[in-house]
């Protein structure tokens, strides 16, 4: 294609990524707000009532106004656990603090798969590139646990410097297939917005194999 063609097209691939990105953060914005009000909010609102409860029968029932208050305890404890939760689905501290491959590390030691990490990067990446990496790995390890049935899984890092290569592996029953509409044809629309790309090789019987892959420059 001449110059002009390849403009052009680039253009409209850039404008289908800014759709998909605003789609995706609505949708985000959307299940923050319904975690929220389902979640913390509505036992803050039972916490609230408890409490004021419980200083109605201070004077004169005692033992179950502290009853009520060891219940208000337990409910700000929930509380403070869902808050937690649903901080860490947006931002992991340990990405923020440690960085992409022990955040990596970490999710693996938290998965019920026996899964090993292989890195030999230790590149410093945007802070959005390393978010889209992480969930995008967090998605595959799910995917082995929910629909591959495996018990194992292997993952690996890889960068020079220009690009960023991760390679999640199981032991499951493969089959996996990017469908419109599905979470791995969401999660390669997420990588796209980077110029990031999702391959996969899952035969039936497995093992299933997924690759991510992103250009990006160490900052």
């Amino acid at each position: 294609p001449s110059p002009g063609m390849a403009l052009a097209d680039r253009v409209d691939e850039l404008t289908a990524q800014r759709a998909d990105t605003t789609v995706a953060q609505a949708a985000e914005i959307r299940r923050i707000e319904r975690d929220l009000h389902d979640g913390a909010q509505a036992r803050l609102v039972s916490l609230g009532l408890t409490l004021a409860t419980a200083e109605k029968l201070m004077e004169t029932r005692p033992e179950q106004a502290r009853a009520l208050m060891r219940e208000a305890r337990t409910g700000a404890a929930t509380s403070l656990t869902e808050l937690r939760e649903l901080v860490q689905g947006i931002n992991p501290p340990v990405l923020s603090d440690r960085g992409l491959v022990d955040a990596v590390r970490a999710l693996a030691l938290d998965s019920p798969l026996l899964a090993t990490v292989e890195a030999d990067v230790r590149l410093s990446l945007d802070p959005p590139i390393e978010s889209a990496v992480y969930f995008g790995t967090a998605e595959l390890l799910t995917n082995a646990v929910k629909h591959a049935r495996a018990t194992r899984a292997r993952i690996s890092l890889t960068g020079d410097g220009t690009g960023l290569t991760v390679e999640v592996e199981d032991d499951g029953r493969g089959g996996a297939v990017v469908r419109p509409g599905g979470g791995l044809a969401g999660l390669r629309r997420r990588l796209a917005v980077f110029d990031g790309t999702l391959e996969v090789a899952s035969p039936a019987g497995g093992p299933t194999r997924a690759r991510i892959m992103v250009p990006c420059a160490s900052s």
